[in-house]
Parts: structure tokens; C-alpha cells; sequence
């Protein structure tokens, strides 16, 4: 194994070594993202929904009701109350019984809508959590490649500066000094890029420490091979019930909107109200009093039907925007199965062809120039080739990461954890 490689291992090794930094999982990652305000407010609201669902079907609240008749405005027993008869009584409204189911169902209807749009937010901010920390562990990993190879070429600017002084030549120490110097500024660069990864993940998770990095082993679905289109297609949600967080939510919209529709349809239903009540007549004597009455809709044409078919067109747009949610879903799921076999090849031939030929062009770049018949600027060339690669190879990873992540997310059924 050559100084380069060994060097990266030790920078991944005293990684792990306890006091030299805080080792923030994903799974923590994942947990601290259950606080975020999206997912605090769509449980409130879920809370919300729950409770009316108690109250959804309950009679309305009785009334009250105080009366005077007969009272006198003229003659011997004007303005009199003991001249008048007087009554209290409680009256009832009873809606019809469809009425009361429909409202009954709409509650239990915008719950279960309630509940999955919880799973939808809480699934989009997981998924988040996610991509960033991804972001940030890969940039790390790029962080150590290139740190690695700053200390080996200030080891190769101390030795060739030692040479110089000694009466050697001076351009090896120009040279090495300046493949520093860029180095340097693209570690820079490179460190820039992880901070604002760790200020946005830090939306997501709350504040991180300082010397807090992403580590700690990848999930199963972000390390293994991604299913085929046809082994995809199992995985597609059924007619019969929706799976996939997204399109639940979905359905649930369409369950709302035939409740809405249903209770519209109630509303042609005649209500029923009761009135008793208890008094006494101007003589004194007591007296009951018990009506009923009934709610006519003879206006329909003009009252419930508009509202009826308000609800009919709401219901077609639920049915029509869930279709188009499930025609989407397949053209994400299409596109990220192609995206991941690219770069799946891409890595491969990568790390199986273009990087074992670039080490090689680097260790003769390095024996000719050692020999006195190569030029610096070759071997210069060759190193920075080999960089780039692996450099490369990190990024091409990251992207496949990423893009398994939100495959695995876009298939993710309600409740599942990111395992």
C-alpha cells in the first residue's frame, strides 16, 4: 500500500477515535429532524382534526326558550306579567340521520387526511435530513482524499527545499509549492461547501456543535444495488390501496371530497326540531306545551343543488390530481432508476479502468521524472489527473447516494424508517 493511501486510511481512522469529533449518525440526524416545526405543526393539526372527530355527529345544543302571551297592552290588566300566560321551555333541532352520518364521515375522512399529510411532511423532511447529510459525508470524504494529498506533497516541498538549499535545483521546490498552493485554495473551497452542507442540515436537525461530522455507516438501501424496473414495478402502489406515503395523502383527498360530496346530498334531508315547555296561564294555572316541527326544502333548484354540484366538481378535481400524482410518481421513479444505472456504470469503470491507469501514468510520471528524463510539469499533470479522478469517483458516489435516497423516499410507505 503506498504513503498516499495509507495516509487516507489514518485521516478515516483517527476519525473514529474518541475525543477528535462528535460522530453525528444519520439515524440521530433523522431523530433530531422528528422536532422539526413542519412536522410539530402538521401533528397539531392532525391533534386538531382528531378532536372534532368526537363532536362530528352530536346533536346540536338545546335552546332555551322563555315566553309571554296574551300580554295586555290596553285595559284594566295592561302591562301586567301575572295577567299574561308564561312559559319556559327547552326546544331540540334533530337533523336528519343522513345529515348526521355524512358529517360523521367527513370527520373521519378529514382525520385519516390529516394522518397521511403527517406522514407526507414528516417523509419530505426526513428525505431532506437525509440528502444534506449525505451532502456533508461525502464532502468529508473529499476533504480527507485532498488533505491527504496536501501532506504528501508538503513532505515532497520539505524534501525538495532541503535539496535546494543543499545546491540542488530549484525548480522541484517551485514546483511543489505551487501544486500546494492549489491544493490549498481548493481545500478551501472544499471546506466552504461542507459548512453550508452543515448549515443546512442544521434547518432540519436544530443547531449542530462544531465538531460534530457526519459519520457512521450508510443505510442498507443507500449501499445496495437499486432494484430493477421490473422488481420497481411490484413495488408500485395497488388500486385497491394506496402504499406509498405521497400517494396516500393523495387518496385521502378524494375520501374528503366524497364525504363533502355526500354531506351535500344530506343537506335535501328535512330536519326535525322539538319544543317543550312548561308555564301558566293569566289564571294562574299550569299549563304544557309540546311542538314539532319539520324543515321543508322545497327550493332545491336554488339552494342544495349548487351546493351538490360544487362538491360533485370538487370530488372530480381529488380524483383528477390523485391520477396525476400516481403519473408522476412513475415518471420519478422511471427517471431516478435510469439516473442510478448511469452512474452505477459510470463508477465502475471508474474505479475498474480509468483509475488503476491513471495510478500507473502517475508511477512512471514519477520514475522518469526521478530518473532525470521526465519533465515536472508531466508528473505535475499526472498527479492532478489522478486527483481529479478520485475526487471524482467521491462525487459520482455522493450523486448515486443521493439519488437512492430519493428513491427510497419516493417509494417509502407511510410509517416506514429509513431502513
Amino acid at each position: 500500500m503506498n504513503s498516499y493511501r495509507m495516509t487516507v486510511l489514518l485521516i478515516g481512522l483517527l476519525g473514529l477515535l474518541p475525543g477528535s469529533a462528535r460522530a453525528l449518525s444519520l439515524d440521530e440526524a433523522l431523530v433530531r429532524a422528528e422536532s422539526a416545526p413542519e412536522i410539530q405543526g402538521i401533528a397539531a393539526n392532525e391533534a386538531a382534526t382528531r378532536e372534532l372527530e368526537k363532536a362530528a355527529d352530536a346533536l346540536p345544543d338545546p335552546r332555551l326558550v322563555l315566553s309571554v302571551d296574551d300580554y295586555m297592552l290596553e285595559g284594566a290588566s295592561r302591562h301586567r306579567l301575572d295577567a299574561s300566560k308564561r312559559m319556559v321551555g327547552i326546544m331540540q333541532t334533530i337533523p336528519a340521520g343522513a345529515k348526521r352520518e355524512a358529517a360523521r364521515q367527513k370527520a373521519l375522512a378529514a382525520n385519516e387526511t390529516a394522518a397521511r399529510q403527517r406522514d407526507f411532511v414528516r417523509r419530505d423532511v426526513r428525505r431532506e435530513a437525509t440528502l444534506l447529510w449525505l451532502k456533508l459525508y461525502f464532502l468529508q470524504r473529499k476533504e480527507a482524499v485532498l488533505q491527504a494529498r496536501i501532506d504528501e506533497t508538503k513532505r515532497r516541498e520539505n524534501a525538495t527545499s532541503g535539496a535546494f538549499a543543499a545546491g540542488g535545483g530549484a525548480r522541484p521546490a517551485l514546483d511543489a509549492r505551487l501544486d500546494l498552493q492549489m491544493l490549498e485554495d481548493a481545500l478551501d473551497l472544499l471546506r466552504r461547501d461542507a459548512e453550508l452542507a452543515r448549515v443546512k442540515l442544521a434547518r432540519w436537525t436544530g443547531p449542530l456543535a462544531p465538531d460534530e461530522t457526519a459519520s457512521g455507516e450508510l443505510p442498507v438501501w443507500a449501499t445496495e444495488t437499486a432494484q430493477s424496473e421490473e422488481e420497481a414495478d411490484d413495488d408500485a402502489p395497488r388500486e385497491s390501496g394506496e402504499a406509498v406515503t405521497e400517494l396516500r395523502a393523495s387518496a385521502a383527498k378524494i375520501d374528503l371530497a366524497r364525504a363533502d360530496f355526500q354531506q351535500a346530498l344530506a343537506d335535501r334531508k328535512s330536519d326535525w326540531s322539538v319544543e317543550l315547555g312548561w308555564g301558566q296561564d293569566a289564571m294562574g294555572d299550569a299549563m304544557m306545551m309540546a311542538k314539532v316541527g319539520v324543515s321543508l326544502p322545497f327550493f332545491t333548484a336554488t339552494r342544495q343543488t349548487p351546493r351538490i354540484e360544487a362538491a360533485r366538481h370538487r370530488l372530480t378535481a381529488a380524483e383528477a390530481e390523485h391520477a396525476a400524482r400516481r403519473a408522476d410518481f412513475a415518471r420519478q421513479r422511471a427517471e431516478l432508476l435510469a439516473e442510478e444505472s448511469a452512474l452505477a456504470s459510470l463508477i465502475e469503470r471508474l474505479e475498474t479502468a480509468t483509475l488503476p491507469l491513471l495510478d500507473k501514468k502517475a508511477e512512471l510520471a514519477a520514475a522518469r521524472y526521478a530518473g532525470g528524463s521526465g519533465e515536472a510539469a508531466e508528473l505535475l499533470m499526472a498527479r492532478e489527473a489522478t486527483l481529479a479522478a478520485r475526487l471524482r469517483a467521491i462525487d459520482l458516489t455522493a450523486e448515486r447516494a443521493a439519488v437512492r435516497a430519493r428513491l427510497h423516499f419516493l417509494r417509502q410507505r407511510a410509517g416506514d424508517d429509513h431502513e
